[in-house]
């Protein structure tokens, strides 16, 4: 893992501390990366936490991937959008990759939430976000 990585992992969890919630934390340390303002990218991922709003759903961690694949990767050709296809795939590796390592991708499995038995920490999944998405997307 680079240094670089290290670093984007730290400020996230210190993101996170602060109280960005999960694809917050993530998102925001990848805005050098994709030329968004910290403030914009804060707002366009505030309903992706607990499982996108409610722990039900895709952990925002590894969500987050999905946003930054398509702001890195979209052509923005609003009349004959042709660039989803990469975009979608990126992502895709990111979640496969993710759950690989993790056994899943729903926030309410990684947190035990039915079974008792957590799988991974919040923590524990922004790291492995930001370090799946910082070598995978970029």
């Amino acid at each position: 893992m680079s240094d670089t990585t290290r670093e984007r992992i730290e400020e996230a969890l210190k993101k996170h501390d602060k109280g960005y919630n999960c694809a917050q934390a993530v998102s925001c340390v990848f805005c050098d990366k994709v030329g968004i303002n910290e403030a914009i990218m804060f707002r366009f991922t505030e309903g992706m936490g607990l499982g996108m709003g409610g722990m039900e759903g895709t952990c925002g961690a590894i969500g987050a991937a999905s946003i930054l694949s398509g702001l890195k990767n979209s052509s923005a050709h609003l009349e004959s959008p042709d660039s989803k296809k990469l975009s979608y795939e990126m992502s895709s590796q990111c979640l496969s990759n993710f759950k690989n390592q993790n056994g899943s991708v729903i926030c309410k499995d990684l947190k035990g939430a039915e079974t008792g038995t957590v799988l991974r920490s919040c923590n524990d999944c922004i790291a492995d976000s930001v370090r799946i998405i910082d070598e995978t997307l970029f």
